[in-house]
């Protein structure tokens, strides 16, 4: 067991092998749909979430989710678990700007100061964003690094990810990227969808597009756009045929690429609702 263990959030959707292979500790993110709670677990997939949604809409339209954060006492007892087995704990968690989770963990730390080494960091992404900064902390304490050096290894790798989404149903888009009401009205009614980039964490409108073809050009282009590619995860929301043709299309035009196909977590389909598609880029370190 290495001296220092990572902690993160259910945002990040990592493989069950990684988890297992680097004892990976996941707090579940907390979803609210009128007056009742969820935690994200594999039981509660995308679908079910949205099944929820449909089950509490109001005049039409959707009831939007809330992401709250977890009870202090479970992040508490997350802590104390890993702290018994380790020397140091660093917390990784989903931008702050999306959800209560990172202020929670770092109230939490906050209350064991002194007890263990705590570092919580915000990622300032989501996804798979967040999975590989967790993959990053977990092999470099596998490999021996202490808590200042795989921090200093997250906070230098945060700006080389890249996340840009396309969603149809701008209603959620309202309060997630500050879409104004008649602005998400209007382009629901006319078919539009909208580009949302990530910005020092947080969800910016970019342009609209109209059609499922050019989402699928403007994802290929942005993604073309960097030098230096190490991944590229595809994440949607019934875009399964456009997920194929963006993937064809990485083949043909950036064959040395791996293409990760990613979950939609329902922590993130809180923000773009559902009918979605976007990339998440790592650059990768020069």
């Amino acid at each position: 067991m290495g001296k220092v263990r990572i902690i993160t959030d259910s945002n990040a959707a990592l493989p069950q092998e990684v988890l297992e292979a680097y004892s990976i500790e996941v707090i579940p993110q907390v979803l609210r749909v009128g007056r009742e709670r969820y935690d994200e677990s594999a039981d509660f997939s995308v679908e079910r979430f949205f099944q929820v949604l449909r089950e509490n809409q109001v005049g039409g339209r959707a009831v939007l989710p809330e992401l709250e954060a977890p009870n202090i006492n479970r992040i508490l007892d997350c802590y104390q678990k890993v702290g018994k087995q380790a020397d140091q704990v660093i917390a990784i968690h989903m931008s702050s700007h999306l959800g209560p989770m990172w202020a929670q963990s770092r109230k939490a730390a906050e209350m064991m100061m002194g007890r263990y080494g705590i570092r919580v960091i915000d990622s300032l992404t989501t996804s798979m964003g967040l999975s590989i900064l967790v993959e990053k902390a977990a092999k470099a304490a596998a490999d021996g690094a202490d808590l200042v050096e795989i921090a200093r290894l997250i906070n230098g790798t945060i700006p080389h990810l890249y996340v840009t989404f396309f969603s149809e149903t701008l209603h959620y888009l309202e309060r997630s990227a500050k879409l104004g009401s008649a602005q998400s009205v209007l382009g629901t009614m006319l078919g539009i969808k909208a580009m949302i980039t990530m910005e020092d964490g947080k969800l910016i409108p970019l342009e609209k597009v109209q059609n499922r073809e050019e989402v699928v050009e403007k994802l290929y282009n942005f993604t073309a756009e960097f030098s230096n590619l190490e991944e590229v995860g595809v994440v949607q929301h019934r875009y399964e045929q456009s997920q194929d043709a963006f993937a064809q299309h990485m083949r043909t035009g950036l064959p040395g690429v791996p293409v990760r196909i990613l979950r939609y977590t329902p922590s993130l389909a809180a923000h773009l609702g559902p009918n979605v598609m976007g990339v998440i880029v790592y650059e990768g370190l020069v």
